[in-house]
């Protein structure tokens, strides 16, 4: 089965990406400014971002982008989570890394890289999935830290993130099996032993994805409706990355509208649920019948 080359071409601009971002992110820089960067230089790459940057920080897990007026900064004691997609022609690459600066969760960041590290060695077409997460929960564990076990990895399809596949962070049993030449991303999260070790939902919304065109019967809301579709189709997106055809001031209005409407969805800012510090690394892979093939090895 061939895997189509646009996965590859998206893993080495996401690769080149990160490799650039975790030399230039330093205390006092705006997410802002990061988001805006990352966004950038996929695009001058070549490809196109396949959902905002997410600059999670400390006990933010996931899903959190700089919103239109971000003013939040990176500061002394924080650790950061980026997470970068790339798309070229809607095939996707996934890939996350972790940036401390606080010497207390160096481990921490050291033990998540290390996990993925060893979840990635025995990917393969045929492993099931929860022997994955056996791994990273074991990883986690004899570390002294502990998995989010209500996040995931996920098969990636075009135009598709999560493409119905999960690979879980922690044992679970009668799980499906990696197909060979389809293309995953692997994604552990780790957090400290005292933690909970789950994620809750943020009143927070920063981050949304088109899930039908149906219209609404409004002239403006179906114009940002088909807008959305043009330029993102289903995948994920952020007001800030609409202000060139709405005011500002009307976005966020709008997008909860299209929300209650049920044309959109929205993804909530999610927390490590007792407020514990949080890392991640995550790297998209194709498994074969005899291994596997890192698309963002950097």
């Amino acid at each position: 089965m061939k895997v189509p080359q646009d996965y590859f071409k998206a893993g080495k601009i996401a690769s080149k990406v990160c490799k650039e971002t975790a030399k230039g992110v330093a205390i006092g820089d705006k997410v802002l400014d990061i988001c805006t960067k990352v966004e950038g230089m996929i695009k001058g790459l070549g490809g196109a971002p396949a959902f905002p940057c997410n600059v999670c920080i400390n006990s933010i897990a996931a899903h959190y982008t700089a919103e239109i007026d971000d003013e939040s900064v990176i500061q002394d004691g924080d650790v950061v989570k980026i997470d970068v997609g790339v798309h070229v022609k809607g095939f996707i690459a996934d890939t996350a890394f972790t940036i401390s600066f606080n010497p207390n969760y160096n481990e921490l960041v050291m033990a998540t890289k290390d996990v993925l590290n060893e979840a990635i060695s025995m990917v393969r077409g045929g492993i099931k999935v929860g022997d994955i997460g056996h791994v990273i929960e074991n990883g986690a564990s004899k570390r002294g830290f502990r998995p989010i076990s209500n996040l995931s990895g996920h098969l990636l399809k075009q135009y598709c993130i999560h493409g119905g596949v999960s690979i879980p962070n922690v044992w679970v049993a009668n799980t499906p099996s990696l197909k060979a030449y389809e293309v995953y991303a692997v994604e552990p999260f780790l957090t400290t032993s005292d933690g909970a070790g789950i994620v809750r939902d943020d009143r927070r919304e920063v981050i949304y994805a088109l899930i039908g065109r149906r219209k609404i019967g409004d002239k403006k809301l179906d114009f940002l409706a088909e807008e959305i579709w043009n330029r993102f189709k289903t995948l994920p997106f952020t007001a800030r990355w609409l202000t060139d055809i709405v005011e500002k001031d009307e976005t966020k209005k709008m997008l909860k509208k299209l929300v209650k409407g049920k044309v959109l969805r929205a993804y909530p800012v999610l927390l490590e649920a007792s407020g514990r510090y949080v890392a991640q690394f995550e790297k998209t892979v194709v498994p074969t019948e005899s291994g596997v093939i890192v698309t963002t090895d950097y």
